[in-house]
């Protein structure tokens, strides 16, 4: 599943925002296979190397000292679906919805070759309950939240627990990351606890 800083990312795009604005962010989701691609990247050695260019004679010849390269697996997720809550502002919420319903660009997640077909945009109103049904997607559950959470039951009970990136700021030109600490909970799990959800998935919102 795609970390936090991406889905903000689109957010921000999609709202034309010239500053970071807060977005309390639930994300699950599932797919259906990896492939590993391996792929040839390259990298600039030096700053005067001309861009773009293209490898093996059909561009510009660039000297050795201004460009290396090494191999590197790519993983790829095939047949990928996501379900996202977001919580901000009334007005925040309305030109998301307003944007998502009718987007005047073509939308994707982190690289423009990850496009998104959205298939609903729903506003729903939560509420603090127990589900009825076990869960259909992954969860990332903050970790705050998964150590109450212990005796949830399902299929397996598997948990891993990541930093996920969130937001950065630049300092010194550089980007500097804030990360959250979350769980990431298997599909196919019951919770007995109370938790927020809007009567079909549950909601468990990274503060951001």
């Amino acid at each position: 599943m795609v970390p936090f800083s991406t889905i903000k990312g689109l957010l921000h795009a999609l709202l034309e925002a010239d500053k970071y604005i807060p977005l309390d962010i639930s994300i699950q989701g599932k797919f259906e296979t990896m492939l590993i691609d391996y792929q040839k990247k390259y990298m600039y050695k030096k700053k005067e190397a001309q861009i773009p260019f293209i490898i093996d004679g059909l561009g510009v010849e660039l000297e050795p000292e201004h460009v290396t390269s090494m191999p590197m697996y790519q993983h790829l997720l095939f047949h990928v679906e996501h379900v996202f809550h977001v919580d901000a502002q009334p007005e925040i919420l309305q030109q998301l919805y307003d944007k998502l319903t009718n987007p005047d660009v073509t939308l994707s997640l982190g690289r423009w070759e990850d496009l998104v077909r959205i298939d609903e945009v729903t506003l729903v109103e939560v509420t603090k309950d127990k589900l009825t049904q076990h869960t259909s997607y992954d969860i990332y559950v903050p970790e705050y939240d998964a150590q109450e959470l212990r005796e949830f039951k399902g299929e397996n009970n598997l948990v891993a627990y990541y930093r996920m990136p969130k937001k950065y700021t630049i300092i010194n030109g550089r980007r500097v990351w804030d990360y959250s600490s979350v769980a990431l909970v298997q599909q196919n799990q019951k919770f007995i606890s109370k938790i927020l959800t809007d009567g079909e998935y549950p909601i468990f919102l990274i503060k951001g």
